[in-house]
């Protein structure tokens, strides 16, 4: 089954997950209809809404289950977007390119025209560019902002890839509340992190600022002072997905 955010590692600790709910024994008198998340489910961990995800013990410690508290961090301020390559003028030898990607306002604090922007391929080609014009996303969220960036690449003959991943660096602000990178779940509904919850883990959205050295900066939707899973943010996910379309039990 193919659901968003999920890769490879995810499904293998689902697997674990599934092995431990073999061996588990059914409560005797207990019923569920079909698709209704259980209160404790065979599997060592179950989903209510409101709560979160609740996990066995033992099932925490076959999944390496590992949180840590947030903490504030002042951090380097590089920023990662993808960027939409484009001709922008120039028919012999060198030409000039534009990359264009989008970010939210509150990302880009600081960012100043003309600074340098690092451009690379997935291929592993590098190019340098500079910012050349910061202007409102065009039919977006009002809170979002294009970026435009120039370089000079190879001939049209050679033209760079479609997409390109670009970093630039913004000047250092005061600490700020960060999470390690592998706490944070991205996928096409936003941003989120699974917050401690008493005994459950529960999904929050959160705002993303800037990111460095395997931390992210958090903007808004956690405190100074709670804490979150570190890894595995994409199983946990998967726990609560299945609970909510009523994938039932694997055995």
């Amino acid at each position: 089954m193919n659901l968003p955010g999920i890769g490879t590692g995810g499904l293998a600790l689902l697997a674990v997950i599934a092995m431990v709910g073999c061996h588990a024994k059914p409560k005797s008198g207990t019923a569920h209809a079909p698709g209704e998340p259980e209160d404790e489910a065979p599997s060592g961990a179950s989903f209510k809404s409101g709560r979160g995800v609740s996990v066995k013990p033992e099932t925490q410690r076959l999944m390496g289950l590992k949180t840590a508290e947030i903490s504030e961090k002042t951090l380097k301020r590089n920023v990662e977007f993808t960027a939409q390559v484009y001709p922008a003028a120039g028919r012999n030898g060198p030409v000039t390119w534009l990359a264009a990607g989008i970010l939210p306002d509150s990302r880009l604090t600081g960012a100043r025209i003309g600074q340098d922007v690092a451009l690379r391929a997935d291929a592993g080609t590098t190019f340098s560019g500079r910012l050349l014009k910061l202007s409102p996303a065009p039919d977006r969220n009002p809170d979002e902002t294009e970026i435009l960036v120039s370089f000079t690449g190879p001939s049209p003959e050679t033209q760079p890839p479609l997409f390109l991943q670009a970093s630039l660096t913004l000047p250092e602000k005061g600490p700020s509340l960060t999470v390690p990178r592998s706490a944070v779940l991205r996928t096409a509904q936003g941003s989120f992190v699974f917050a401690v919850n008493g005994d459950a883990y529960h999904r929050t959205a959160v705002t993303l600022g800037a990111e460095a050295d395997g931390l992210v900066e958090i903007i808004d939707g956690l405190l100074e002072g709670d804490s979150v899973v570190t890894q595995p943010v994409e199983s946990l996910y998967l726990i609560e997905l299945r609970a909510v379309t009523g994938g039932g039990h694997s055995h």
